[in-house]
């Protein structure tokens, strides 16, 4: 049975994927910009702490893996799904369009842990 992985992308679907940033790069963009009110901030804040202490970070600096290797959330990986979709929630506020892009052949995998994967695909 093959797994099935997930990504979330900003932009329209007239973009490639490896040319759009995520989420989490975005949200920042606008918080950096200052189009975020001060509730947003903390939110996305306390939302990133979570992140950053339940979801294990792949070393991409310390790799050798081609610049365009993505990241993609295993579809089982729910409350880290549920908690990317809070970020989505701001985002799609400031008429950030983000969309969900699923495949069952992401590639070579690079990277796996329990959530997420890290892969290298021609076809992305």
């Amino acid at each position: 049975m093959k797994r099935k992985y997930v990504r979330f992308v900003v932009g329209t679907n007239r973009e490639e994927p490896t040319e759009q940033n995520g989420v989490v790069s975005s949200l920042r963009f606008i918080k950096e910009a200052g189009k975020l009110p001060d509730y947003e901030v903390q939110h996305a804040e306390e939302i990133f702490r979570w992140l950053n202490s339940n979801l294990p970070c792949p070393p991409f600096s310390a790799s050798k893996w081609p610049p365009d290797a993505i990241s993609w959330f295993k579809a089982s990986a729910r409350v880290m799904i549920a908690k990317f979709r809070e970020l989505i929630s701001i985002l799609e506020q400031y008429d950030e369009p983000v969309r969900m892009l699923t495949t069952n052949q992401p590639g070579v995998i690079l990277y796996e842990d329990e959530f997420q994967i890290v892969a290298h695909s021609v076809h992305f």
